[in-house]
C-alpha cells in the first residue's frame, strides 16, 4: 500500500520537477500532533500551539483549526523541490511550488519521536529554516520512511 502511495505522489509531482524523482514525503509543520492533542483541552493552547509551528515551518506547509496544507517533498538525486498540497478527495492537489534547493546546499536533521519524525532542513547559502514532522503512526511510517531514509543520506 504504501508503494502505491509513493508511486502516486510521484507521478503527481513528477511533471513539475525535471529529473527522476529518488522519494517523497509528505511533512506538516513539527509541533502538529502536540497542538492537536492541545487543542483538545483548550483551543486557545491549540490555537498558539499552531501559530509557533507555523512560524517554525517557515512558509512550508501550514497547520490550521480545521484542514492542514502539507508540504509535499520530492527528492532528486541532486536536488530538492517543495510544494504547498491540500488534499482533493481521496487524492492530492499542488497547490503551488515553495521552493527548491541544492541538496549539497542543505543540513538535514532527523529526530524520531512517538507519533511522527521531527525533520529540520537548514539551507546553508540563505539561513531558511524549516521545522517539519513526517507522521509515522497508522501506516504513515511505511510511505514516509523511504523519504526519511533518502534524507539521512544528506
Amino acid at each position: 500500500m504504501a508503494e502505491d502511495w509513493q508511486q502516486k505522489m510521484k507521478d503527481l509531482v513528477q511533471p513539475r520537477v525535471s529529473e527522476p524523482i529518488v522519494a517523497v514525503g509528505m511533512l506538516q509543520p513539527a509541533g502538529t500532533w502536540g497542538s492537536f492533542g492541545a487543542g483538545q483541552l483548550s483551543s486557545l493552547a491549540g490555537t498558539l500551539m499552531r501559530r509557533a509551528a507555523n512560524k517554525k515551518a517557515g512558509g512550508l506547509a501550514k497547520s490550521g483549526a480545521f484542514s492542514t496544507k502539507t508540504a509535499l517533498i520530492a527528492v532528486t538525486e541532486g536536488r530538492l523541490y517543495a510544494f504547498n498540497a491540500k488534499p482533493s478527495g481521496r487524492s492530492w492537489k499542488i497547490v503551488d511550488e515553495a521552493g527548491d534547493w541544492d541538496r549539497s546546499d542543505l543540513t538535514v536533521a532527523t529526530a524520531p519521536g512517538t507519533l511522527s519524525t521531527k525533520v529540520v532542513v537548514d539551507v546553508q547559502s540563505t539561513g531558511d529554516h524549516f521545522e517539519l514532522e513526517a507522521t509515522t503512526i497508522m501506516g504513515a511510517d511505511k510511505f514516509n520512511q523511504v523519504f526519511l531514509d533518502e534524507m539521512a543520506k544528506g
